[in-house]
């Protein structure tokens, strides 16, 4: 045998200078060799190893989506949490709406009188523009089912505003 630490080359063969690069296997942490020619060098020592990286990024990623589903319903949770609690806080205006709380009604200038819901001014005079066009409506359509519906509601609406 010879002094060099490469083998001689047998007979008809010619010598090959080959490199051989070394690394580190991030699943095992073993040292592997492999030569240094053109291509992809290889990242694990074994099979084995290159199927226990992708198992272990492959958890990694389901545990990943659970976190993010709990934070997502712990979002959720709070946000509803913080609506219930406004609204639970909030109170009406004292005129929201059309009605108004209490017994008096100042546009009909009365107690409960002939209607049941009391109405601020704007309301009444809302309804007695759509009364006035429904009739209007009533009068001038040559269909006699139209006007019997127009004239129905007209008279919804003078029940329950009291007009």
């Amino acid at each position: 045998m010879s002094c060099c630490a490469t083998p001689a080359p047998r007979r008809g063969e010619r010598a090959v200078d080959v490199r051989v690069i070394y690394r580190t296997c991030p699943t095992c942490g073993h040292r592997f060799g492999q030569p240094d020619d053109p291509g992809r060098k290889r990242r694990f020592c074994s099979d084995a190893c290159k199927q226990a990286a992708y198992r272990a990024r492959k958890r990694e990623r389901e545990q990943a989506r659970q976190r993010a589903e709990q934070e997502e319903a712990r979002h959720r949770a709070r946000e509803d949490a913080r609506r219930t609690h406004d609204r639970a806080r909030r109170t009406p205006p004292p005129h929201a709406g059309t009605s108004r709380p209490g017994p008096f009604c100042g546009t009909c200038s009365g107690h409960r009188g002939p209607h049941t819901l009391h109405h601020d001014q704007a309301a009444h005079d809302r309804a007695r523009r759509r009364y006035d066009g429904l009739h209007a409506k009533a009068d001038s359509t040559g269909f006699p089912e139209e006007a019997a519906a127009c004239r129905a509601k007209a008279e919804q609406l003078r029940a329950k505003y009291g007009l």
